[in-house]
C-alpha cells in the first residue's frame, strides 16, 4: 500500500512538472492573494482577472530574471551587470502597468495617482517583491531537486557497496565448502555424494536466492544447519556443536548470509583448538521487537596470528551499517578461551 502510494505521488509529481502546473498553481494563488488585497471593487471576477493581466508582466520580469539575469549576471558574479539590468527589466514594465492601472481603476482621484512619482515607485517595489518571490521559490526547488538526487546517487552507491561486499562472500563460502568435500573425498568417505547434496542446496541459496534481496530468518536458520551438517560429517567427533533455537522465532526477513558468515568463522576460528576442547554453540533466540544471533566457539590465545572475526566480521559490520542503520548492535569478545559474537537486529 505505502509503495502504491509513493507510486502514485510520483506519477503525479511527473505529469505536474512535464506541464508546468505548478507555476501555474502559484500565479492563481497569487492573483488571487493579489485580488483581496488591492480590489477597488466589489467584482470579484473582474478583480481576478485585473489582477492575473497585472501579474503577467510581474511574471515576465520574474522568469527574464531567473532564466536568463541570474545565470547570466549573478552567478558569474557579475554584480553590478545584474543590478543594473535587473532594475532596467523592472523599470521598463513600468509604464505598461500604469496604463493598465489607469484603465481597470474606475475612482478617479486614484486614477490621478497612476502618474505620480509615489505610485510608480510602488509598481517597482510590487515587481520587484514578485522577482524575489519567485527567485526564492525557484532556489528552494532546486535545492530540494539536489537533496532528492544526492539521496538517490548516495541509495546507488550504498546497493553498489552492498553488492560488492556480498560477492565478497560467496568466493569465500565456495572456497570452504570445497575444501570440506575435497576432505571427504580424500578420505574416499561414502558420505561425499549426500554433502555434494547438502552443498549444491547451499550455494543454490548462496548464488541465486541471497541475490534476491532479503530472506526469511527460518530459511537461514535451515541453511545454517546445512553447514553445519557437512562440517560435522567431515569433522566428526573433533567438535561439538550446540544449537539452540527459540521455539517462537518469527518468519521475519534479514539481509542474506549475515548470520551462515558467522557460523563459517565460527568453525574456521575453533580450528586452533585440540579437539577435545573444541566446540561451537549458536543461539537463536526471539525478541519483542527484534532477532538475537549469539554465537561463541572455543579459542586459543596463543595462537596470536589469528585475528579473531577476520575479514568476514568487518564485513558483517559494513552490511549491518549499511542495511539496518541504527537497528542493531554487534559485539564481540573474548573471554578466556572463548570467542563470541552477539548479534541483535531490530525489526521496529
Amino acid at each position: 500500500m505505502q509503495n502504491l502510494f509513493a507510486s502514485y505521488l510520483h506519477r503525479t509529481e511527473k505529469f505536474i512538472l512535464k506541464y508546468k502546473l505548478d507555476h501555474v498553481f502559484f500565479w492563481l494563488t497569487y492573483s488571487i492573494i493579489y485580488t483581496f488585497s488591492f480590489r477597488s471593487s466589489n467584482d470579484w471576477f473582474n478583480g481576478l482577472v485585473d489582477s492575473m493581466v497585472i501579474l503577467s508582466f510581474h511574471a515576465l520580469v520574474s522568469y527574464f530574471n531567473v532564466y536568463y539575469l541570474v545565470p547570466r549576471y549573478l552567478f558569474k558574479q557579475s554584480y553590478l551587470s545584474y543590478i543594473f539590468t535587473l532594475l532596467l527589466s523592472i523599470f521598463s514594465v513600468c509604464f505598461p502597468l500604469s496604463i493598465v492601472a489607469h484603465l481597470v481603476i474606475d475612482n478617479e482621484d486614484l486614477q490621478s495617482l497612476v502618474w505620480s512619482s509615489a505610485f510608480l515607485f510602488f509598481i517597482s517595489l510590487s515587481v520587484l517583491f514578485s522577482v524575489i518571490l519567485i527567485m526564492v521559490f525557484k532556489f528552494v526547488k532546486q535545492w530540494y531537486r539536489d537533496q532528492t538526487s544526492t539521496k538517490e546517487l548516495q541509495q546507488i552507491q550504498l546497493q553498489t557497496e552492498l553488492k560488492f561486499l556480498k560477492a565478497q562472500i560467496n568466493p569465500h563460502f565456495l572456497f570452504n565448502s570445497l575444501n570440506n568435500l575435497y576432505a571427504l573425498t580424500l578420505k574416499k568417505s561414502d558420505l561425499a555424494p549426500r554433502v555434494v547434496l547438502m552443498l549444491s542446496d547451499i550455494l543454490r541459496y548462496v548464488l541465486y536466492e541471497s541475490n534476491q534481496g532479503e530472506v526469511s530468518i527460518l530459511k537461514e536458520i535451515k541453511h545454517i544447519k546445512d553447514y553445519i551438517e557437512i562440517e560435522r560429517l567431515r569433522l566428526g567427533n573433533m567438535v561439538r556443536v550446540e544449537i539452540e533455537i527459540s521455539d517462537q522465532i518469527s518468519d521475519q526477513n534479514i539481509e542474506p548470509m549475515l548470520l551462515l558468515t558467522l557460523v563459517e568463522n565460527a568453525f574456521k576460528h575453533s580450528e586452533s583448538v585440540l579437539a577435545q576442547n573444541r566446540y561451537i554453540k549458536i543461539v537463536f533466540e526471539n525478541l519483542n521487537n527484534g532477532f538475537r544471533f549469539l554465537i561463541e566457539n572455543s579459542y586459543n590465545p596463543s595462537k596470536k596470528s589469528i585475528e579473531m572475526g577476520g575479514i568476514g566480521l568487518q564485513n558483517i559490520k559494513k552490511r549491518l551499517t549499511l542495511t539496518y542503520p541504527g537497528k542493531h548492535e554487534l559485539v564481540s569478545s573474548i573471554n578466556d578461551d572463548v570467542y563470541q559474537v552477539d548479534l541483535i537486529i531490530y525489526f521496529n
